[in-house]
């Protein structure tokens, strides 16, 4: 273990010596572009000299004087800007400031030259245009081996040297002018294609001397430090030997305590899945327990349905025990799905559904509810027959669980809305309100089991909260996925479940002749 965990922090070391070195390799770039300004300045003044005089009885002289002369003061401001830089002799920090400046030079002697291109082209000679061509060509490949130390620097001066002069040959439109466009596009490609692989092996040549810059002052610490500890080993062996033994003695101690706390958490754990197991066992039992009394209730209130006493506070008293037993049994029910659920013994018995039919029924299952809480219920289905393949009933349950907590927790007279969504692979349901609203911290965790977003509004309406966690357990045994989404509390919440859509024959052949219409 230790080979590799040295060689792990030996590649963190580089990478963070390539961080540091960054800003030094950058400024060490900007150098290399000063140094080579004094050849460039020579050969540009030169060139534009050589231009002028061969192109002296073929353009306008005014023009070939004015161009020249802004040639020249260009290489003087460009030359005081290299003894500026000279004398700063800037850190690494102010690199980049003097390199803006460089590259404004670069770029103003590019657009120079790109206007010779475009003013001093001789339309009616050849032998002119290829001069002008071979001297713009000249100083794109001088501008590569002196410009390429620094990224993008080349392409600067390229730019704006080139596309005026291509431009004038393109406009002629002869094939001779078409051929050399070609070629001068090609000449682009290749001499940008030398610069970055030059700017490659300058940045590169760089990092290389930064490292053996590194490696030399490691080595030379490496050995100042083994001088020390050579001088002092004599005296240290007794010592060492000392520390060896306690530290035998320690990993002896520590391996000791390592296999008890592992032994300790083993423990734990079965402990702990052993009480899940009772957990579940319990909610198994509890609700089979709970249920047990509630049909005898349920019966004794339909002896008082038919009996019909004319006292008011009787008629009271059993529609509260009526009203209370339903609730009751519905939390009864949702406690057994759970344990059913979480025991992996609950089945689901998948049939071709109509989606229609079953929010039918979900809408009729919680329409007591909706309405007892007087709110509006608009629901939206698409004209196409849609169909899935699950359970009838569970997939109602699901559907009325999110109508049902949609009502619970938006206030009375608010609104609800169900609609229906088709793509050509899946069916969305989505039931959204104008309620309470989810927080966005408890919005991961709106489906965990006894989960509850205000709990001061879920005692005041009852409810274990498990309603939404037996949602998204029936919709994944469906192949399905649910997602809640709410902009915060007090602007409502929206339950979207997402089913594989299933066709059939008939919606086949009712698909082909949809898409044939």
């Amino acid at each position: 273990m230790r080979i590799p965990d040295r060689f792990r922090r030996s590649r963190l070391a580089g990478k963070e010596r390539n961080s540091i070195h960054a800003d030094e390799m950058r400024a060490s770039q900007i150098k290399l572009l000063y140094q080579q300004l004094p050849s460039a300045l020579i050969g540009t003044a030169a060139n534009a000299a050589i231009l002028v005089l061969i192109l002296w009885r073929e353009v306008s002289r005014p023009l070939a004087i004015a161009w020249l002369l802004a040639v020249g003061a260009l290489v003087l401001v460009r030359y005081g800007l290299l003894r500026a830089y000279a004398q700063a002799n800037p850190t690494s920090t102010d690199a980049p400031r003097w390199a803006r400046f460089f590259l404004l030079g670069v770029a103003a002697n590019g657009a120079l030259w790109g206007l010779a291109g475009f003013f001093l082209f001789v339309e009616h000679s050849y032998v002119h245009q290829i001069f002008l061509g071979f001297v713009l060509g000249g100083m794109v490949a001088g501008a590569m081996s002196t410009l390429s130390s620094f990224r993008h620097a080349f392409l600067v001066f390229l730019l704006p040297a080139l596309l005026p002069y291509t431009a004038q040959i393109l406009r002629h439109g002869g094939d001779v002018h078409i051929a050399m466009g070609a070629m001068l596009v090609l000449f682009v490609a290749m001499m940008w294609m030398i610069s970055e692989r030059l700017y490659a092996t300058v940045a590169e040549s760089l990092r290389l001397r930064f490292d053996n810059l590194d490696l030399l002052s490691d080595l030379t610490s490496a050995r100042d430090r083994q001088k020390a500890v050579n001088q002092e080993l004599s005296g240290q062996i007794a010592e060492r030997r000392r520390v060896q033994r306690e530290l035998q003695e320690s990993c002896e101690k520590l391996e000791q305590r390592v296999r008890e706390r592992t032994e300790k958490l083993a423990r734990s754990e079965e402990a702990l899945r052993d009480a899940n197991r009772r957990k579940d066992e319990f909610l198994a039992m509890l609700g089979h327990e709970l249920r047990n009394p509630l049909a005898p209730i349920r019966n004794a209130v339909q002896v008082m349905r038919k009996l019909e006493p004319d006292e008011p506070r009787l008629r009271w008293a059993r529609d509260i025990i009526d009203r209370q037993v339903d609730h009751l049994a519905r939390l009864v029910d949702d406690l057994l799905d759970v344990s059913r659920i979480v025991q992996g013994k609950i089945s689901l018995h998948p049939t071709t559904l109509d989606l229609a039919t079953v929010i039918d029924q979900a809408v009729e299952a919680s329409r007591p509810l909706i309405e007892a809480r007087d709110h509006d219920l608009l629901v939206t289905m698409p004209d196409r027959h849609l169909q899935v393949k699950g359970d009838r009933v569970r997939l109602a349950q699901v559907i009325s669980n999110l109508l049902n907590n949609a009502a619970k927790y938006t206030d009375v007279g608010g609104k609800i809305w169900l609609a229906v969504e088709a793509s050509e692979s899946r069916v969305s349901i989505r039931v959204r309100d104008n309620g309470v609203g989810i927080p966005e911290e408890l919005l991961p965790h709106v489906f965990d089991l006894f989960s509850q977003a205000d709990q001061s509004l879920a005692h005041a309406q009852g409810g274990l909260g498990i309603g939404l966690t037996l949602v998204k357990r029936l919709v994944e045994m469906h192949g399905g996925e649910v997602e809640a989404h709410s902009a915060g509390p007090g602007r409502g919440s929206e339950f979207s479940i997402h089913l594989p859509r299933f066709f059939d024959d008939a919606d086949e052949v009712d698909a082909v002749r949809s898409n044939t219409a």
